[in-house]
């Protein structure tokens, strides 16, 4: 009896702590609503100079591609850029086709967290070989991903046409879409309308500190979630689902989902790879239904608002959905990635210079230097 007591007062508080952390997680949401609110309302203020800068920088489909890819390795966070694409879309400052190359690019981009985490293993070889393959398997499935839909949409519009089909017929999302909206229309919008004021109505204060916002929301919720799904008890049954491919799909999506960030969850791959406790094979349908999970972000971001808004998210979602369909069904397509990564892995096994390389050039020289190039001719 006395055990159980005692028992029962060490869970208490930590009961109490995780409803905090619940309620919390609930005021950053809403924070996260406001920033978005804000961005399209700064953007709007701006008027049409910024509204012509934005259009000219995203005339080019391969310049945005690597707009979103710099921008997303810079910030390290797509669903920060994701969600503030979504809110531009909706204040009509880019148009559908414009934003999509971003997106592929955004969801290269977010690979260069796991990559950074990986050359934190330089100094144990082996751990750094099986960490550089695992997180490379997520940028060279990015790539590859990107290289089939992207000539795609350029010729055809596959993508935005087929995600602008599903916000037509799902943009009043029933219930839920009306109630929401009313939420948006009775708190976020009055509340941002209270720090526009606050900020006199400065536009570029305005949507320089939404921006910082919707960072500081986005990180804050991760951390709350991750506290949450990823403490050592459930770590329990997430190490046992790597042992079914299936599972361990499922639940890349959705943990990623819910702590708003496929960074973490495919670093944490990345960390489970280098302690030889799990092989890179069995990790990567985990960073496949991560790239899933983290397209939940957008969509949040695009409930209640304009239909072009929500077919970009759905856009997002389906550019992963149709990735994992490609390379998850059959095993030989799959592993693909896998022989590409283990081969770079290998190289910079025997040569870490090649990692610094990779990491500077793939994802900052050489959108900087068509970003670059794309401003003088």
């Amino acid at each position: 009896m006395l055990a159980a007591e005692v028992q029962s007062s060490k869970e208490s508080p930590i009961i109490w702590i995780q409803i905090g952390q619940f309620a919390l997680a609930f005021v950053v949401l809403f924070l996260f609503l406001v920033s978005l609110e804000l961005i399209t309302s700064a953007s709007s203020s701006l008027g049409s100079d910024f509204t012509e800068g934005i259009i000219k920088v995203t005339g080019v489909p391969l310049v945005s591609l690597f707009i979103g890819m710099l921008a997303t390795a810079i910030i390290q966070s797509s669903s920060t850029l994701t969600s503030s694409i979504v809110a531009l879309v909706a204040g009509n400052f880019l148009t559908l086709e414009a934003a999509v190359p971003m997106v592929l690019g955004a969801n290269i981009g977010t690979s260069v967290t796991s990559i950074m985490v990986s050359l934190g293993h330089l100094g144990t070889p082996k751990a750094f070989r099986r960490g550089f393959m695992t997180a490379s398997s997520h940028v060279v499935f990015n790539l590859i991903s990107a290289i089939i839909f992207f000539p795609l949409e350029m010729q055809w519009n596959v993508l935005s046409i087929s995600s602008q089909f599903l916000a037509n017929h799902l943009s009043n999302w029933g219930a839920i879409g009306v109630g929401w909206f009313a939420f948006y229309q009775s708190m976020v919008s009055p509340f941002a309308n209270l720090i526009q004021s606050v900020a006199a109505a400065q536009p570029i204060v305005i949507l320089g500190f939404s921006l910082v916002l919707l960072f500081i929301c986005i990180y804050t919720l991760s951390s709350i979630f991750k506290s949450l799904i990823l403490d050592a008890k459930r770590g329990k049954w997430l190490s046992g689902a790597f042992n079914n491919s299936f599972l361990s799909l499922l639940s890349g999506a959705g943990i990623t989902a819910a702590i708003h960030s496929s960074s973490v969850t495919t670093s944490l791959s990345v960390i489970l790879a280098s302690t030889k406790r799990i092989t890179p094979k069995k990790l990567f349908p985990f960073i496949l239904g991560a790239n899933v999970g983290t397209t939940i972000t957008a969509l949040m971001a695009a409930i209640g608002r304009s239909e072009a808004a929500l077919a970009i998210a759905i856009c997002h979602m389906i550019f992963n959905v149709l990735g994992v369909a490609i390379f998850y069904p059959v095993e030989a397509i799959r592993n693909i990635p896998l022989a590409i990564s283990k081969s770079l892995a290998d190289l910079c096994y025997k040569n870490p210079v090649f990692a610094f390389a990779y990491l500077i050039i793939l994802f900052f020289a050489l959108p900087f230097f068509v970003i670059f190039l794309s401003e003088k001719f």
